[in-house]
């Protein structure tokens, strides 16, 4: 992220300003990610988030120091993973059941945070025009800040949910099509191996399209974005049109 704002060529104050908005967005997203997996753990039955210190929306219980890093530097990274024991989930009989909803939490929660940020980032948009001209010189006004600041949050926690719905092992995507397979396969060396050598694969995708130019990794997340963004657009969009004419804009 900042090699991409580095070369962006615009002024410092601007960079600052993105930093606060990036650094921002990626700690609530991480955030929540995470706290939705602990917490769903949790009212299935499993005290082990808790006991770990995970149950919090507190970013640094979830933020991973390399991950985190990496993610400010060239914009990919990843939190630190909830651990839970699933031979603690009870509140429901399906075990398969219980382990997937504890693996669609995190991006579920991503899905409600672009949502609230879509709808936000519309209401300020309007009375950035009501009020303000945006960027008046050097000087970045208060709605207009607002705007971008949770049309980015928006951005990235989309962008997370994306990510971890690839259906690569150690991501939420791979463990949700996981439970849908036999123990039989789950079971087999083969199947092991795979696990242990599959997450390179993001690694030489993200580094290749670096290098290359080539979309790769970032079209993909596009494409698992889509119906996502397609909902949260078809939710806001009404609203934000509503509050606009009250406002007496458009």
């Amino acid at each position: 992220m900042l090699i991409s704002l580095i070369r962006s060529g615009l002024e410092p104050q601007m960079i600052i300003f993105m930093v606060i908005i990036y650094v921002f967005a990626m700690t609530l997203s991480f955030s929540v990610h995470e706290f939705m997996h602990a917490s769903t753990a949790v009212w299935l039955g499993d005290p082990t988030p808790r006991n770990m210190g995970r149950l919090t929306l507190n970013p640094i219980a979830h933020l991973d120091p390399v991950g985190t890093i990496l993610l400010l530097v060239a914009g990919f990274g990843w939190g630190k993973p909830v651990m839970y024991n699933p031979r603690n989930l009870n509140r429901f009989r399906s075990y398969r059941g219980m382990n997937i909803m504890v693996h669609l939490a995190g991006v579920t929660g991503n899905f409600i945070v672009g949502l609230i940020s879509a709808l936000l980032a519309g209401i300020f948009s309007v009375l950035a025009l009501k009020f303000d001209a945006g960027v008046i010189g050097d000087r970045i006004t208060p709605f207009y800040a607002l705007y971008m600041l949770f049309t980015y949050t928006n951005i990235i926690s989309l962008m997370l949910l994306g990510f971890n719905l690839l259906p690569i092992p150690p991501l939420d995507g791979f463990h949700v099509l996981e439970e849908c397979l036999p123990y039989k396969v789950r079971s087999t060396e083969g199947y092991r191996r795979f696990q242990l050598f599959s997450p390179y694969i993001i690694w030489i995708v993200f580094i290749l399209g670096n290098f290359t130019r080539m979309p790769g990794l970032s079209w993909l997340i596009t494409i698992i974005e889509w119906p996502f963004n397609f909902i949260i657009n078809l939710l806001t969009n009404p609203l934000i049109s509503l509050f606009a004419k009250a406002m007496g804009v458009g």
